[in-house]
C-alpha cells in the first residue's frame, strides 16, 4: 500500500493506493474522494461550499425541490428501495438509492417549482423482470389491509417462494409501513395489521416480488389508494 499526500493551504489531504501504484486510489486526494462502489473505483468531486438557494435559477431550485420530495419518502424506506432496486443498480457504477431516485425523479413527480409534489401512481418502488400476478387487488379490513393475487403452479418465470416487498404510505400522517421479503408468492393473499386509527388515515399502497435468491425483482404495480 502507498499513501498519497496532497497539501494545501496547511490542510494535509491524504489518499491511499491500494495494491500499488496501479491499484485503486481510496480516500481524498486534493478535492477529489475516491472509493469503492459495486467493486468499482470510483472519483466525484468533493463540493467546496453550500450555495444558497437564492443564488440559485429557477431550474436549481426546481431541481432541489424535486430531491427534496422524493427523499420525504426514501428516507422512510430504504431497507425497501435496497431490496427493490439493488439488481438494477448491479454491474453500474450507481448504487440502489441512485437507480430508485433517478426513476422516480423523471416519472413520479408533478407541478412546477414550487409546487412539485409526488404522482402517487408513478411511483415506483422496485425495477426489474420478475413477472407480477395477472391480478391484484388491496382492501381495508377489520384488522388492517389486505392482498391477494393470483398464482398457478404452471405459470412461467416465476416460483411460488417469490417473496412479497410492500409499501404502506400514510401522505397526511407522514408515515410509511414497509415489509420487505414477506410472504411467499404461494400464498396468495397477506394481512398487514394496521392499528384502528390508521384504518381511515389517506393510505397509497404499492406492491412487488423479489425470488428467494434475491437475483431477480418485479417492476412494483401501484394497487391505488385507500380512503
Amino acid at each position: 500500500m502507498i499513501e498519497v499526500e496532497h497539501s494545501k493551504n496547511n490542510n494535509l489531504k491524504m489518499g491511499k493506493l491500494l495494491n500499488g501504484p496501479q491499484g485503486q486510489v481510496t480516500g481524498l486526494v486534493g478535492n477529489n474522494i475516491s472509493y469503492m462502489l459495486n467493486g468499482q473505483n470510483v472519483i466525484r468531486i468533493r463540493s467546496k461550499k453550500k450555495t444558497k438557494l437564492k443564488n440559485l435559477s429557477v431550474k436549481q431550485r426546481a431541481n432541489c425541490q424535486k430531491l427534496a420530495v422524493i427523499n420525504s419518502l426514501f428516507g422512510q424506506i430504504l431497507p425497501l428501495l435496497k431490496a427493490g432496486f439493488a439488481n438494477e443498480a448491479h454491474g453500474t457504477k450507481l448504487n440502489y438509492h441512485n437507480v430508485a431516485t433517478s426513476y422516480n425523479k423523471l416519472h413520479a413527480l408533478k407541478g412546477e417549482y414550487p409546487s412539485i409534489v409526488l404522482d402517487y401512481p408513478q411511483v415506483r418502488i422496485s425495477f426489474g423482470n420478475l413477472p407480477m400476478p395477472l391480478s391484484t387487488t388491496v382492501e381495508i379490513t377489520d384488522e388492517g389491509v389486505e392482498m391477494k393475487w393470483t398464482y398457478t403452479e404452471d405459470e412461467q418465470s416465476v416460483s411460488s417462494s417469490d417473496q412479497t416487498i410492500i409499501l404502506l404510505h400514510f401522505p397526511e400522517l407522514e408515515e410509511s409501513i414497509c415489509i420487505v421479503y414477506g410472504l411467499d408468492r404461494g400464498n396468495k393473499a397477506q394481512l398487514i395489521s394496521l392499528p384502528e386509527a390508521y384504518r381511515t388515515a389517506h393510505l397509497e399502497t404499492y406492491f412487488s416480488f423479489i425470488s428467494a435468491d434475491r437475483s431477480r425483482t418485479a417492476t412494483s404495480k401501484y394497487l391505488g389508494r385507500l380512503n
